[in-house]
């Protein structure tokens, strides 16, 4: 994660204006003056995020991650199915137990891989001739197995390293979502280049595992790995897409205390250009409404479907809107951020 800390512009901001103004006028957003504001420009070692410990090694890889979302949506014999494919990729074997062919081509040939095991993503494929029989599907296997082991082994390693470097077993699902959105922010590039191949039909290699490990990826990587690292660390958290006049984006629809919300990584891309490279806060937790309304997007498709209905409702962060990341204190359950257009620094306060 990169360093944290205020602008130039903004300190000089804050300078003439004493503190800044509060910008929300919900009860827990206060504003602070520059006095009362740390500043760093150091990075944080691998045992702290934001002034946070971390303990290291805590999380361990879980190869059975599958939303609640999904399991409706997909039903609890496939999902079961899968978690049988997975269990049979790690074991490296050739063979899975499910219940019939269209569970079949649906667990390897579908979207369950890029959402669940990405690592796998055009590793193997379905022999849709003979490749199902009496409960027993085959895998079909696109790279030799060691070299998918070794695939598979790295992508977990770094999925375990990434967490146990900017979360921590103890931090509720508000901190869970924010230091992640914050690492993608700050640490991954919108990739051009595959946007061009993946509209030309050359995306096949498309998903959060080159996302990771290559720390680039257009919407549907950046959100699927979003949700993915969620997911690991306990948080339920799904892949949603919308159409505009521009065409489809994805970006990840996530559950916090309960309420539902949308979570657009890839709109939250830091830029060397804005706010001294600090993540914006426009696109974290969103409504229904602002999703909308920020980019008109329609006819929503929740994991692929449209058999259930999305409804974030809740506006509690709304406030964030018009203001980037500067600091998150999880003793004291305080965010600290700073406004658009001289809005001064505010303190978010929010819920364990």
């Amino acid at each position: 994660m990169r360093r944290s800390y205020l602008s130039i512009v903004l300190i000089a901001t804050l300078a003439l204006t004493a503190c800044g103004t509060n910008a929300s006028n919900a009860s827990n957003v206060t504003s602070i003056s520059v006095e009362d504001m740390p500043l760093s420009a150091e990075p944080a070692d691998d045992t702290t995020t934001q002034n946070n410990t971390i303990a290291t090694n805590a999380f361990k890889f879980n190869e059975n991650v599958f939303s609640k979302k999904a399991a409706t949506i997909y039903g609890e014999k496939t999902k079961a199915s899968f978690f049988n494919l997975c269990k049979a990729l790690k074991a490296g074997e050739d063979t899975f137990e499910c219940p019939d062919e269209a569970t079949y081509i649906e667990c390897i040939e579908g979207d369950l891989l890029n959402h669940f095991f990405p690592a796998a993503v055009s590793c193997i494929s379905a022999d849709e001739t003979t490749g199902f029989a009496d409960g027993v599907g085959k895998i079909k296997y696109n790279i030799t197995k060691d070299e998918f082991r070794s695939r598979e082994k790295a992508f977990e390693d770094k999925v375990v390293d990434t967490l146990n470097a900017n979360v921590s077993p103890s931090y509720s699902e508000f901190e869970k979502a924010l230091n992640l959105y914050v690492y993608i922010s700050q640490n991954f590039v919108y990739d051009y280049e595959m946007y061009e191949d993946y509209l030309a039909g050359k995306g096949e290699n498309v998903g959060a595992y080159r996302a990771l490990m290559d720390s680039k990826g257009i919407s549907q990587e950046l959100s699927d790995l979003y949700s993915y690292l969620l997911l690991q660390c306990g948080v339920e958290a799904d892949i949603i897409s919308g159409y505009n006049i521009n065409g489809d984006h994805q970006w990840s629809y996530v559950t916090i205390s309960g309420k539902d919300y949308h979570v657009d990584p890839t709109q939250g891309l830091s830029s060397p250009d804005l706010f001294d490279d600090n993540t914006p806060l426009d696109y974290f937790l969103m409504t229904d409404n602002t999703r909308a309304e920020r980019d008109g997007f329609s006819d929503y498709l929740l994991c692929g479907s449209t058999s259930l209905e999305v409804q974030a409702t809740d506006d509690k962060y709304s406030g964030l809107s018009g203001g980037y990341f500067l600091k998150l204190d999880c003793d004291r359950n305080i965010l600290t951020y700073g406004g658009y257009d001289g809005g001064g620094v505010q303190e978010f306060r929010y819920d364990d």
